[in-house]
């Protein structure tokens, strides 16, 4: 139910026709980093790897028991759980704004503001003074910067400098969860160009599901888009976390694109903790009655 990275090492020399692993296939900072001898943190993360990446790292370091040198069976549940989350916010989102139009009352753009100063129908006041409104705008720009660094997490690790292995990993270029450098050939800027609009397309559905979940849940305390919006935050914060544990390694994001893996970082470290404080905060204050 688990390995050691340098015993992934050893037969990689084993099945190269040489005394040394096959470093063609690897990139420039794993061609000796796994086959040295390295263990810990030095074995598991790649030379030059930021603090944030680093500290990232740890909760694959707690989740594993407090060990880098193998991979129990909680990362290996925690990583696939966490991706199909990921999927199921965007699709979900997606089919979220599917519905909504095609309901009678469309509920996307009910509320073009998120004051609570309304009349009885629903109509904005003359003169608003809702003093929370500020922290419900600011509860949504953090989940746009989630969504946001999530998504070019992705545009950057598919666009990024194609490795001799890209083309391996890269022919399903349609799945999210998929941050392998697209190879390199003649429809490479095509196919990124293809998935620009893609992922762009996903993220604008994830944005107005959110924003939409986040006015009815403040406006008129609805109790079914506040589930909405609490699972929301659980995919998000599930996926980041398996972004966390995929880090390191010989087939990690630090090893496989430093880019993706800074921001994957980011998010788990910086963008996160703000989002799910925030979130749980603001769904408490929406309703005050159950607090």
């Amino acid at each position: 139910m688990a390995f050691r990275f340098d015993q992934v090492g050893r037969q990689l020399e084993r099945q190269s026709t040489g005394a040394t692993p096959p470093k063609a296939f690897l990139p420039e900072d794993a061609k000796e980093r796994f086959t040295d001898g390295s263990d810990a943190l030095n074995g598991y993360m790649p030379g030059y790897s930021t603090l944030i990446e680093i500290f990232a790292s740890r909760y694959f370091f707690v989740l594993n028991g407090c060990d880098y040198d193998y991979e129990s069976v909680v990362t290996m549940i925690v990583r696939p759980l966490g991706w199909g989350c990921r999927v199921a916010f965007y699709l979900s989102s997606a089919l979220f704004l599917l519905m909504a139009y095609l309901h009678a009352r469309n509920p996307l753009f009910e509320y073009s503001s998120f004051s609570r100063e309304r009349d009885y129908e629903g109509a904005l006041q003359d003169d608003p003074t809702d003093i929370f409104e500020w922290f419900v705008v600011f509860v949504f720009c953090a989940w746009c910067v989630a969504i946001v660094t999530e998504v070019l997490s992705y545009m950057v690790g598919r666009g990024g400098a194609a490795r001799p292995y890209a083309g391996q990993c890269s022919a399903f270029p349609f799945v999210l969860f998929n941050r392998t450098a697209i190879a390199s050939n003649s429809a490479r800027c095509c196919i990124f160009a293809t998935l620009f609009v893609f992922y762009g397309l996903f993220a604008f559905a994830a944005v107005v599901a959110v924003r939409t979940a986040i006015a009815h849940t403040f406006v008129t305390r609805n109790v079914f888009f506040a589930i909405v919006l609490a699972a929301f935050t659980a995919f998000q914060l599930l996926g980041a976390l398996a972004d966390s544990v995929s880090l390191g390694g010989i087939d990690g994001l630090a090893v496989m694109n430093r880019p993706a893996s800074w921001l994957a970082a980011l998010r788990m470290i910086v963008v996160m903790p703000v989002l799910v404080i925030t979130s749980v905060c603001f769904v408490i204050m929406s309703f005050p009655s159950y607090s």
